[in-house]
């Protein structure tokens, strides 16, 4: 008996290891083979309007009412002097008041448009942090290969690289198969109103893109394991966006009598509870295409996992949780990020409120996961509300195989030489979350190769992205057929 159940157990794991092994030789390349075009040398014009782009504090800090609008509109006569081609060709308007939309039309209306999209605002600079940047912020300084300065990644490579790429192939006279339209919204950073004003329009104007470009993935080296070759990933959805003001109230009082609870107690109490425990991990459709596609590229042991999922899952998913950034691809995360309460050292406050920000994972509702915050921390001395009126959940999935991002694709084989492409879930958000009515193609992808100081100290861009940028945007205007 215990032979027959040996040998029962051996045929198992022979068939098992057949089927691991099957699945991994035919787990075969996506990529797509294009010949890379050498990009040309950077005009120093070109160089000069991004520095000059970067002096304009064209700020979101969270409130409309402190939008500058000198500095806005200073931006958009800067756009009218640095690019007269562009202005004296393609129809432009604005919207919103703020926001700028451009139409180069194409020498085919039969074919539906591709707009590509970038964002005028930056996020502003922490008071506390001013000190901490090695380089006056709004600058636009050049040193040690970078370009420094707020809104370099975030967003005003795209923007200047589509314009610069614009101007120069109306210099050459030439004109899209397709019509393209640059859209470019003003408070992204603030919820993208802008954006959302420009969908509209183009709505009441019967738009059907087969394409929407907006910010999104990058070019890095050294951010996805086992892979020798840069990886270019582009995001094919994005996770959803929801903030939940958490408050106590309590009474307070000489800070010399505290009683055994106070609201901050109560609340940092409700803040352990939530964040104690991750949400739960899952694979969405665009992480499973990652896999697919990445997959195939990598080492024998690393890809056999990749192509048999369904018996790894549990490994895959304890590589991912070990950063931030994997981790964010695989749940719904959590984290508080803005804390009030008190206003004297001796004063025990009687309100403590606490906003926490969440990044849907695809299939997580916003109105599940209100829910099961109310469950974990389970007191109903915490008052919970979203911050904002909406709640913006996970948008659609562009599949890989789509004209979308199959065109981005091709852009990128062309401009990076020797870079794996693959999709992936957009861990941020962007305002072409609000274009879903306008295109079913809609791509998150920012042709720059591993950017540092996103939102933060030192923001900067190599000279060498920006210069494969425009020639990205470029091949991609060429591309339009």
């Amino acid at each position: 008996m215990i032979k027959r159940i040996l040998l029962f157990l051996l045929l198992v794991i022979l068939v098992l290891a057949a089927v691991l092994i099957f699945n991994t030789l035919n787990f075969k390349s996506k990529q797509l083979s294009v010949a890379a075009l050498p990009a040309p040398e950077m005009p120093t014009s070109a160089l000069q309007h991004f520095k000059d782009a970067i002096k304009y504090q064209t700020i979101s800090d969270g409130d409309s009412s402190h939008l500058d609008s000198a500095q806005f509109f200073g931006f958009h006569k800067f756009l009218e002097h640095t690019y007269p081609r562009v202005h004296s060709t393609l129809a432009h308007e604005s919207v919103a008041k703020y926001s700028l939309l451009y139409k180069w039309e194409g020498t085919n209306p039969a074919l539906p448009p591709i707009i590509l999209m970038a964002h005028q605002d930056v996020v502003p600079i922490e008071e506390e942090t001013k000190k901490m940047w090695s380089v006056d912020p709004f600058e636009g300084v050049v040193k040690d290969d970078f370009i420094w300065g707020r809104g370099t990644t975030d967003d005003k490579i795209n923007l200047i690289s589509i314009m610069e790429a614009a101007e120069k192939l109306l210099g050459e006279k030439y004109q899209p198969e397709r019509t393209l339209y640059f859209a470019f919204g003003h408070d992204e950073e603030m919820g993208g109103t802008g954006a959302q004003a420009i969908a509209a329009l183009l709505q009441t104007r019967g738009i059907k893109a087969d394409l929407v470009l907006d910010e999104g993935g990058i070019i890095t080296k050294d951010k996805v394991p086992g892979m020798t070759k840069p990886v270019a990933l582009i995001g094919t959805s994005e996770k959803g966006y929801l903030s939940l003001e958490l408050e106590v109230e309590k009474s307070g009082g000489h800070s010399s009598m505290p009683e055994s609870e106070t609201s901050i107690d109560i609340l940092a109490k409700a803040l352990v509870n939530l964040r104690k425990e991750p949400f739960h991990p899952e694979f969405s459709e665009s992480t499973m295409e990652f896999m697919e596609h990445i997959g195939p590229e990598l080492p024998f042991l690393q890809k056999l996992v990749f192509a048999n999922p369904w018996l790894f899952k549990s490994i895959i998913i304890g590589i991912y949780s070990r950063t931030g950034s994997g981790n964010a691809i695989i749940r719904t995360t959590a984290v508080p990020t803005i804390f009030k309460a008190g206003v004297k050292d001796n004063v025990i406050p009687t309100v403590a409120k606490v906003t926490v920000n969440f990044r849907l994972l695809p299939g997580d509702k916003g109105e599940v996961i209100i829910a099961e915050v109310k469950d974990r921390i389970h007191d109903d001395r915490v008052k919970i509300a979203p911050t904002r009126s909406f709640i913006a959940e996970a948008s659609p999935v562009t599949p890989g195989d789509s004209f979308a991002y199959k065109k981005v694709d091709e852009a990128i084989k062309q401009t990076f030489p020797n870079t794996i492409t693959s999709p992936f879930l957009m861990i941020g958000g962007t305002d072409s979350r609000y274009f879903g009515e306008v295109s079913s193609g809609i791509i998150k992808f920012s042709p720059m190769v591993d950017p540092i100081g996103f939102h933060g100290i030192d923001e900067r861009v190599s000279l060498d992205s920006y210069q494969s940028a425009m020639w990205f945007f470029e091949q991609l205007m060429r591309n339009t057929r």
